[in-house]
């Protein structure tokens, strides 16, 4: 690992695929950015500044066994009233309002790496932001991702379309652009194609030549 100096702030957001390795390219690139990494660690800090549990945040993130569908289909209804906190659908956006201030908040503050949650549409109008989209092909995943969780192929093709399914809905319905529309990213990397290193070296060169490392 070779540390490289960071000439000006940059706030790097990662959107991805489920299992393209997303996480480990965006860890190896904090390590050697010496920058702050986030990704569920943006649930604990909404709930720190909202008092909503981190069970109850857990529930809306965006990953199977959240709310999405039932978002859309509620959304096609009359508005409901928001003081009911119970209802699932505003308990839902009420979370997705306070994570998306803990995210403009880091990006306030210093250089970040934040994956999910709609942070590169919540930052596109910073020039200080960077926009990246991880992905592979659903063969390339499934066979990481069952040697990861030691699952059959059965088991982990599930979890992977549940899971790309519910992200989707939930860029989507929050932002209304198209998740994997690559006029919303700035770069996008086939992590199949170059493997995890490499997929951090292609960051850290196109960092430089944005002027955002030495």
């Amino acid at each position: 690992m070779r540390l490289v100096k960071i000439m000006k702030k940059c706030i790097i957001t990662i959107s991805r695929n489920y299992g393209a390795g997303a996480g480990e390219v965006g860890r190896r690139l904090s390590a050697d950015l010496n920058i702050p990494f986030y990704d569920k660690e943006i649930l604990h800090l909404a709930s720190q500044s909202s008092g909503i549990s981190p069970e109850v945040l857990e529930e809306t993130d965006e990953r199977p066994g959240g709310k999405m569908l039932y978002r859309i289909i509620k959304s096609l209804h009359p508005p409901i009233n928001d003081t009911d906190s119970n209802d699932p659908f505003i308990r839902d956006e009420k979370a997705f309002r306070y994570e998306s201030a803990i995210i403009q908040k880091l990006a306030e503050e210093h250089s970040c790496i934040i994956v999910g949650r709609c942070a590169d549409y919540l930052l596109k109008d910073r020039s200080d932001a960077v926009r990246i989209f991880i992905h592979a092909s659903q063969e390339f995943r499934l066979q990481r991702m069952s040697c990861l969780l030691q699952l059959s192929n059965q088991e982990v093709l599930k979890i992977l379309k549940k899971t790309d399914r519910v992200r989707q809905a939930y860029y989507n319905y929050f932002t209304g652009n198209e998740w994997h529309n690559a006029l919303n990213y700035d770069l996008t990397i086939d992590t199949e194609v170059l493997g995890i290193e490499k997929s951090v070296q292609l960051i850290k060169d196109y960092l430089t030549l944005r002027g955002f490392l030495e």
